[in-house]
């Protein structure tokens, strides 16, 4: 319906027409913002109310104001920073159709097409997946959840660029062919009549993608296109992807991890002929020395240590240096031997295999029955190098449950003994270079660890020691990390396999060198490799390495006591070298350990020594705010072990910076927790840094304490021998009873004390603690405190009757007498409800009697009057609470003849006289009428009188106004 209008509206009234209807809709206002400010001073109200009249001697400057807009926002966007100013796609996109329909799209030049289409096209994918080409508009654009894509409109903007003869941007081009990849449904593919339009766009997407791909590195502009054409059933379009892929291996200097998923998926997938285009170009590639691309190396690589970093260099296919490090020419003859020309495709496809193979060990393991390894005398050195790796990878992913699962252990060790003499015998046919015997040896005795194989163990170390790799500089840049990071798998695996004992470990140490340097590194890199095997013995290494004097580098120390448990861990809180995030990085470890072992008994002094440790962290300088749901969880675990003091100090160090750094919901569950552990001294302090900081919250801590407090004083007040274990032992009542003085009246907290105690069958202890606040409040709490006393009275099941009544009055002179009791109304309902429940002593005759005696006291009665009683029973003769001129005379409908009238309509029926009950029906009904009309009647004056006080200040306003003008 609503197309409808806006078409009929066009239709009708023309193009302007509609397009100024349009303007005055919200996106004018963005409108009179981005143009100059001599245009947008006239009055709003004045403009609003235009007819078309105005609308048409202003023609000129309203149609160019969306063209103006939207030059504006494609080329100053830092002008509309503000996020109330900033516009909606949709804004931008009613600036375009606007401009379209007075065919003003001329005025936008190649560059602001351009970034309308990067805009657009950036808003319809995932904003979390950024790319080279994302659009630089996005933050100045009003966020909001995209509900939908604009692929089309992008679409019409490329159609207009090529129609006004304007050359397509790389930019424009990837997003043409994202918008054609975005028009795809995979899941439609080989459907009878969706193949043809399949074909069209992956065809369209394709000859976009060919202009640009070989000037991008992007992996995510190449990802999206690759995953599209593999995900098509067609052979065709598998084979544009192997040649998409061939020429990312010939231009691309270097290999995205993403890049690589899809290549390693490829040869997964696809025939060693299909492959011939991929392996010449890796071969084309590895072999290309020297590299054209040699100056663009971001970084140095590492120097591999072992096999798993080794093959992590080897995977990603370096192109070849000139004047290499050590380590690089390692790398680049190794990638030689795997992938030149004269290789037959079938090995080198089985080396590209081998790399899949191990990355899909990374990403979601592999089983152990599925590894085909060439474990025969003639494997290559490149087959060793991956097929340790993989089995590290699997040890890791298996963890210590490894040497539980007999069968598993069984034929991981198998292979790696097949292994370890497969490369003995590849040793001494080939010359291989020391490096790689190192890392192959350093493996080995990380795997022989992973198995507690101490055979294999003693095979590795006579290997590497006959092999000389013992010997080399430590100091050197390429030996130097070699010779650490296998001197650390060898003392790891020793630890494991022949026990860890003091004097083994610090002779193993001292024999690798007689640099200290060279043996802390050591023992550094040994204790991060057992932090993920076994914590305990590397925390059984670090405390040799440190009593022998020797130190253990700050981030592994760090790693550590992130992994040990609470007990151990809080040894490390008072480290002199740990920075301050280290320090909340690890106080936030020891909360999530202590929420998962919530159950599990820890000495005291752990938590003494983590509050201790925060409130010395947090004395000087705030936490920061990441660390927010870390701490409030530390601190619930240190009240929760009865730490209540310390955990209120260190919330006050926290708020003295930052006030508003704990959730309020954290601090009122906290107080509550304070009060279920008997904490009161705790939710005392608690409730006063709530109410500093948030004073509006002292009505709900009011009840929440009080509540509480009164539980566990009807347990104990007044009870005779046991006075120390009190809550409001001797004078602590009023002390208890006024902590909150400060910010409420001390008659609702006792009145609530009393009732817990009452409900709680303790009113001899209600008794107590009326007389020690009796003459401590006002007339009117003591008033409320002494009928709560008397109606818990009447409450009680027992005594019942006469009992009751004489109990009740009794208590009732014995207030008035000693506690200067005041009785009023709500006392009469009180006694008349014990006397109404005597059903022996006062029967329908006598209860008629007793409603006639209220209504000459004044109470109201509807059409009867106190000269003229509803039953015309005699005067009774009274004394005591029922003379009722005694008591004030002002009596509320709602508080006092209501509940009485009620009172008596049930007595009355379970007397069976159905008439009074009838009578009295009748007169609640007239009360009702008149308490109605008389609230409306107060209402409508209070409503007058507001009006007027109003009335009467804006015309004080406007002569002050006058008299100013006039002076």
């Amino acid at each position: 319906m609503l197309r409808w209008c806006l078409s009929t509206v066009r239709v009708l009234g023309g193009v302007d027409g509609g397009q100024r209807i349009r303007l005055l809709s919200s996106a004018s206002a963005h409108v009179q913002e981005c143009l100059p400010r001599s245009a947008g001073t006239q009055d709003t109200s004045k403009r609003s109310f235009r007819t078309s009249d105005d609308l048409q001697e202003s023609g000129p400057s309203n149609s160019t104001r969306a063209i103006s807009a939207l030059q504006e926002i494609l080329t100053s966007p830092a002008l509309v920073l503000d996020p109330s100013r900033r516009p909606t796609p949709n804004t931008i996109r009613s600036f375009y159709i606007s401009a379209k329909a007075r065919d003003q799209l001329s005025q936008l030049d190649s560059g602001m097409l351009s970034a309308l289409i990067g805009l657009f096209a950036s808003l319809s994918v995932d904003s979390t997946r950024r790319c080279v080409y994302t659009s630089s508009l996005l933050p100045y654009v009003k966020d909001g959840p995209v509900t939908r894509d604009y692929w089309a409109f992008v679409k019409e903007v490329v159609s207009l660029k090529q129609q006004r003869g304007m050359r397509l941007v790389h930019s424009d081009r990837y997003w043409m062919m994202r918008a054609e990849l975005a028009s795809l449904s995979p899941s439609k593919d080989g459907q009878p009549g969706y193949t043809h339009p399949f074909d069209r766009s992956l065809f369209r997407a394709r000859k976009q993608y060919l202009h640009f791909s070989r000037h991008v590195f992007d992996p995510d502009v190449h990802v999206q296109y690759l995953t599209a054409l593999l995900s098509s059933t067609s052979p065709l379009h598998k084979q544009w992807a192997i040649d998409a892929m061939t020429s990312i291996l010939l231009t691309h200097p270097f290999l995205h991890a993403k890049v690589l998923k899809v290549l390693l998926g490829i040869v997964h997938d696809t025939d060693t002929e299909h492959l011939r285009s991929i392996l010449s170009a890796i071969s084309i590639r590895v072999t290309r020395f020297p590299s054209p691309c040699g100056d663009t190396m971001k970084a140095p690589m590492a120097v591999p240590v072992d096999a798993t970093t080794f093959t992590s260099a080897l995977s990603v296919f370096p192109l070849p240096v000139p004047s290499p490090s050590p380590h690089m020419k390692v790398i680049t003859e190794l990638l030689h031997e795997a992938f030149s020309s004269n290789i037959p495709l079938v090995h080198r496809r089985r080396n590209l295999l081998l790399c899949s193979l191990l990355y899909t060990c990374n990403s979601g393991g592999v089983p152990i029955s599925s590894l085909d390894f060439p474990l025969d005398g003639g494997a290559s050195v490149w087959q060793t190098l991956f097929a340790l790796a993989i089995l590290e990878e699997v040890t890791r992913a298996a963890g210590p449950a490894l040497l539980n699962d007999r069968a598993l252990r069984g034929r991981i060790q198998e292979m790696i003994r097949s292994l370890h003499e497969s490369w003995l015998h590849l040793v001494p046919n080939e010359s291989h270079p020391t490096l790689i015997s190192r890392a192959v040896t350093t493996s080995l005795f990380r795997l022989s660890a992973a198995v507690a194989d101490p055979k294999l163990f003693a095979a590795c170390l006579e290997s590497s020691t006959n092999f000389g790799l013992w010997t080399g500089d430590s100091s050197d840049t390429v030996e130097g990390p070699q010779l650490a990071a296998m001197a650390a798998m060898h003392l790891a695996a020793l630890m494991q396999v022949r026990g860890c004992g003091t004097e083994l470990v610090i002779k193993t140490l001292s024999s690798y060198s007689t640099d200290v340097q060279h043996q802390c590194a050591v023992a550094s890199a040994a204790v991060k490799d057992l932090i993920h095997r076994d914590v305990e013995l590397a925390r059984i290494l670090y405390n040799i390495t440190i009593r022998s004097g020797r130190d253990i580098d700050v981030d592994t120390t760090y790693t550590l006591a992130r992994t040990l448990p609470p007990h151990h861990a809080v040894g490390f809180l008072m480290h002199e070298r740990f920075s301050r995030v280290q320090v909340g990085g690890l106080l936030s470890s020891i909360a999530r350990f202590l929420k998962e072992t919530r159950h599990q008994h820890y000495d005291a002094d752990l938590f003494d020594d983590v509050g201790i440790s925060l409130r010395k962290f947090y004395a000087i300088s705030p936490p920061p705010i990441h660390f927010r749901g870390h701490l409030q969880l530390l601190l619930a675990e240190l009240c929760t072990r009865g730490r209540g003091f310390q955990t209120t100090a260190i919330i006050a160090n926290v708020i003295k910076f930052q006030p508003t750094f704990f959730q309020f919901s954290f601090l009122l569950r906290l107080v509550r927790l304070f009060l279920r552990r008997k904490q009161f001294r705790c939710a005392l302090r608690m409730q006063k840094i709530l109410i500093d900081t948030r004073g509006g919250c002292a009505t709900n801590l009011r009840y929440m304490v009080t509540t509480r407090r009164c539980v566990t004083a009807s347990r104990h007040l007044s009870m005779k021998g046991r006075k120390s274990h009190t809550l409001f032992r001797g004078g602590c009542f009023w002390a208890a009873g006024t902590s909150f003085k400060s910010v409420m009246s001390s008659g609702p907290v006792y009145n609530r004390v009393l009732q817990g105690l009452i409900y709680a069958r303790r009113p001899h202890a209600a008794k107590v603690a009326f007389s020690r606040v009796a003459s401590k409040v006002d007339t009117k709490s003591r008033t409320i405190l002494g009928n709560t006393l008397l109606h818990g009275v009447v409450t009680r099941p027992v005594p019942r009757n006469g009992r009751r009544v004489r109990k009740l009055l009794g208590l009732l002179n014995n207030l008035v007498s000693y506690q200067q009791f005041a009785p009023d109304r709500i006392t009469v309902n009180i006694i008349l409800k014990a006397l109404i429940a005597w059903r022996t002593a006062f029967d329908y005759r006598r209860l008629r009697a007793l409603f006639d005696h209220m209504v000459r006291g004044g109470y109201p009665a509807g059409i009867y009057s106190p000269s003229h009683p509803p039953f015309n029973t005699p005067i009774l003769r009274t004394s005591g609470t029922l003379v009722l001129s005694k008591l004030p005379p002002y009596i509320s409908f709602e508080k006092h003849a209501k509940p009485m009238l009620k009172m008596f309509i049930k007595a009355f029926y379970l007397r069976n006289d159905v008439e009074a009950a009838r009578t009295v029906v009748e007169i609640l009904k007239i009360e009702q009428q008149e308490a109605t009309l008389q609230r409306e009647q107060r209402s409508v004056a209070r409503l007058r009188g507001w009006m007027q006080a109003e009335s009467n200040t804006s015309r004080r306003d406007d002569t002050t106004h006058v008299h100013n003008n006039r002076s």
